[in-house]
């Protein structure tokens, strides 16, 4: 009995110092290495990030500007000479050619005007051609028959009708030009603005403009861009010649010819930094109108550029900036912009083949952090 109690007691000492020498076997380790449960969830620390594989490519790009309808040639009628109307021969909205008679002013008075004139000339022309017979017949004579003073006189007398001859073709000239103006003509194609004129009405050079005449094809289109577009435009060779001008009409309907760059205004505005820039289009059908507002629509495309979300461009003093990775890193890189859509920018291509594209801004503590190992969300895949 005896003997078997100090066996028991015998076992449970010995398990008492196994259990002692456990504990203080993991404390002893625990106060050696304080940092080792650190080190090792440090080491078995992995970050996912969502990026995307850059791909550059041509990106066809639409800028909107605004812009407004005027005329390339627009002619107010003015009469050169004073007059009542005797006949109106137009409407208004009527389209005319160049040379079309459109009011007649009365002829009366130039008329008389003219044949006076006229007069005049047939009676010079008679005493030139009686003054150059006289002179001739004297200086044939010669110096026995006739005497120089009287010689002298005979070419005086006929220089002074020649003059008089002369005097009397410019006075008609003047008469027939006067008369010409009592016929108003359109100096251009195009159509006849309001016209209230009706016969009867006296008109003069001194009074307002009788009615206009606006040319509606080709009709001129004048939209601005800003300072760095324009300087952007003098770079290339042929400015929008690889682009494509059309019109958004207010309704919304896209105007069906596309326009022409004709040229670009010779100065900055100071109050907007803008230059004008001028587009001619067909105006087949009268669709257009001078002075109306239009939408103006150039398309183009951006070689070797790469699409970014604006949401993921950090704009700062210095520059524009994305999050991209490379080679395992996390790197802030910079980057020229060079167009702007509704929820994009399209950037210059100055990455590397391989880089990815971060589509979530990282925490300002992960700049330039090894990422070991490195998982990609599934937007890598898209």
């Amino acid at each position: 009995m005896v003997n078997q109690l100090e066996k028991k007691h015998g076992w449970i000492l010995w398990l008492a110092l196994i259990i002692i020498a456990f504990i203080a076997g993991y404390y002893s380790f625990k106060f050696r290495n304080p940092n080792s449960n650190q080190t090792e969830e440090k080491s078995s620390e992995s970050i996912s990030l969502a990026a995307t594989e850059i791909k550059p490519q041509d990106t066809l790009f639409t800028q909107k500007y605004i812009g407004y309808v005027q005329p390339i040639h627009e002619a107010n009628v003015q009469p050169f000479i004073s007059g009542f109307i005797e006949k109106v021969l137009v409407k208004g909205g009527q389209y005319v050619k160049k040379g079309d008679i459109l009011l007649v002013l009365q002829q009366d008075q130039y008329k008389a005007q003219l044949d006076a004139a006229y007069a005049d000339i047939v009676k010079a022309q008679a005493n030139l051609d009686n003054a150059q017979m006289y002179y001739n017949r004297l200086k044939k004579a010669g110096n026995k028959a006739v005497s120089p003073t009287d010689l002298d006189n005979a070419k005086a007398q006929f220089l002074s009708a020649q003059a008089d001859a002369q005097q009397a073709s410019a006075n008609y000239a003047a008469a027939k030009v006067n008369f010409d103006y009592t016929i108003l003509r359109s100096p251009i194609d195009g159509i006849v603005g309001k016209v209230f004129l009706t016969p009867g009405n006296y008109v003069s050079p001194a009074s307002e403009p009788l009615f206009s005449i606006i040319q509606y094809s080709p009709l001129r289109v004048v939209f601005s861009i800003t300072d760095k577009e324009y300087f952007n435009l003098l770079a290339k060779p042929q400015p929008f010649k690889q682009d494509t001008i059309s019109l958004q009409l207010p309704n919304g309907n896209i105007f069906p010819n596309p326009g022409t760059f004709k040229y670009a205004d010779n100065a900055v505005n100071k109050s907007t930094n803008s230059v004008a820039v001028y587009a001619d289009f067909e105006n087949i059908g009268k669709t257009l109108v001078p002075n109306a507002y239009v939408s103006v629509l150039v398309k183009q495309t951006f070689k070797n550029t790469v699409l970014i979300s604006k949401d993921l461009l950090s704009m700062e003093s210095d520059g524009n900036y994305v999050f991209i990775i490379r080679n395992g890193r996390l790197i802030k890189e910079k980057v020229n912009i060079v167009a702007s859509e509704n929820t994009d920018f399209i950037v210059e291509n100055s990455f590397n083949k391989g880089d990815y594209l971060l589509t979530q801004k990282p925490q300002p503590d992960f700049f330039n952090k090894l990422i070991t190992p490195l998982l990609l969300s599934s937007a890598e895949k898209r």
